[in-house]
Order: C-alpha cells, then sequence, then structure tokens
C-alpha cells in the first residue's frame, strides 16, 4: 500500500530538552498525540526527572542561529523542490508548512533537522557531540478545506518573537540558559 501524501503539512519540532514530559505547557505521550487528544497534564516530578536525564544542557537558539538555519531549510526545500509556504525558526521550536508534499512529512523533518544541525556545527554555534533537536515532532496532515492555508497564518502571523534567550523559567534558570 502506498504511503498517504496529503495536499499539506503542518510539522513542528523543539529544539533539545526544551519541552519536556511534565512541562507547564503539557506534553505528549504515545497514548496522547492523536488530533484532538488532549495533552497530559503539567507534573512537576515528571518534569524534574526528564529535566535529570538529559545528556546535553537545553538548547535556545540565538537570532544568528534562527537565520541560519531559517536560511539553510529555506535552501534545501527549494533543492528538494518541495513547496514551501511557510516555515518560522524560533528560539526553542521550528514550523514548517509544506504544500503538495512528494514524500512522508517524517523524511521532511529528518533532512530539515539535520541541514539545520549542519550549519549550527559549522558555525560552530552547537558543539560535534551536542543534542540539537528533540527525537520527535508534531506532523499534522493538511486535509480539511482551509487547513492549509490557516496553518501557514498561525506559521507567518501569529507567532511572537521573544527575546534572545526567551524560555519557561524552570529550565531556563535551572540551566543559566541564554541563546546559543
Amino acid at each position: 500500500m502506498p504511503p498517504v501524501i496529503a495536499p499539506g503539512y503542518f510539522l513542528t519540532w523543539h529544539t533539545y530538552g526544551t519541552w519536556l514530559h511534565g512541562d507547564e505547557a503539557g506534553s505528549v505521550d504515545t497514548e496522547h498525540n492523536r488530533f484532538g487528544t488532549p495533552r497530559l497534564a503539567p507534573d512537576a516530578a515528571a518534569f524534574r526527572a526528564a529535566m535529570h536525564s538529559l545528556r546535553d544542557r537545553p538548547l535556545v537558539l540565538s537570532q544568528l542561529a534562527r537565520v541560519l538555519v531559517d536560511r539553510v531549510m529555506s535552501d534545501h526545500c527549494r533543492l528538494r523542490q518541495w513547496d514551501l509556504r511557510a516555515l518560522a525558526v524560533r528560539s526553542n521550536h521550528v514550523h514548517v508548512v509544506i504544500a503538495a508534499p512528494t514524500i512522508k512529512p517524517e523524511l521532511i523533518v529528518k533532512q530539515l533537522k539535520e541541514w539545520g544541525t549542519r550549519k549550527l556545527r559549522e558555525h560552530r554555534i552547537v558543539g560535534m557531540s551536542q543534542h540539537v533537536w528533540a527525537d520527535h515532532g508534531s506532523t499534522i496532515y493538511l486535509f480539511e478545506s482551509g487547513s492549509l492555508e490557516n496553518a501557514i497564518r498561525y506559521v507567518l502571523e501569529m507567532q511572537d518573537d521573544p527575546p534572545e534567550g526567551h524560555g519557561r523559567p524552570d529550565w531556563q534558570a535551572m540551566y543559566g540558559l541564554r541563546g546559543r
């Protein structure tokens, strides 16, 4: 059976360590990751355990890092001839909207993460063994009428632009983070 390809994808993933189980924003697991399923409630103990299990410090992207990642991801989409409709590289996550995709969303996310990582390492913003991205991301298939336009509007018009080093105070304070 051929893979399901939607008219568009809305893809989101976080930088390493910036959205953990127990987080105050809620989190997801294998039982709470379907569209429309509520997130898990905040859980301070689970959050502390997730923080202590990290192998590297959480990564918050500086303005320079965000610009570099944006540029390399845009270039890669052009190279692959993916119809990139929206891209927002934030301090702790990335949103991408692709129209008329020809491959599965997981492959797009994988390639964009790889190219973003290469660019950050090339500019010595992250170390060679440092984790850059969370293992998983959100892959929303845009089948509904108007969903592609709504996702584009969300990514291009509804993102805030927090100051460098922005992040929830619990993990930011714990590691003394500033954007890199």
